[in-house]
């Protein structure tokens, strides 16, 4: 009677968990890559938005000043800083924002969120960096 039982039960044999295990090493393969490159597209994307806010920030505090004329603005005027929300996460000693009368502000220099940086050419404006600019 035993034996009858034990002939009958299921098992999975060594083949069959060593081909699952070689298709789950197939799919990490394909997936980490692209995953990683998401991340680094997210923290891009990070740097791009911290440069914008930097842009629409200095805006306001043009505005704000009545400064109709508008003006260069380095991270070394901390009046005009106290206008960016993200100052914590983000370094923005390295850049330099425009603000030209007609509205057309632009950014140079560069960004650093955390551990990414983005360095922007003279004269990028919003619409640049929305597009991708940015290296």
């Amino acid at each position: 009677m035993l034996k009858r039982v034990l002939k009958n039960q299921k098992g999975v044999t060594l083949v069959e968990l060593l081909a699952v295990i070689v298709i789950l090493g197939i799919i990490a393969l394909i997936a980490v890559p692209l995953i990683s490159g998401v991340i680094e597209d997210s923290r891009e994307d990070s740097v791009r938005s911290s440069a914008i806010n930097l842009i629409n920030s200095t805006e306001l505090y043009d505005v704000t000043n009545n400064n109709s004329e508008g003006g260069s603005y380095s991270s070394g005027d901390d009046e005009y800083l106290s206008y960016i929300n993200d100052r914590e996460s983000a370094d923005f000693s390295g850049a330099t924002v425009i603000v030209e009368p007609n509205g057309a502000s632009t950014i140079s220099g560069t960004v650093q969120v955390n551990d990414t940086s983005l360095e922007f050419p003279d004269g990028t404006t919003v619409s640049d960096i929305n597009d991708g600019a940015g290296n």
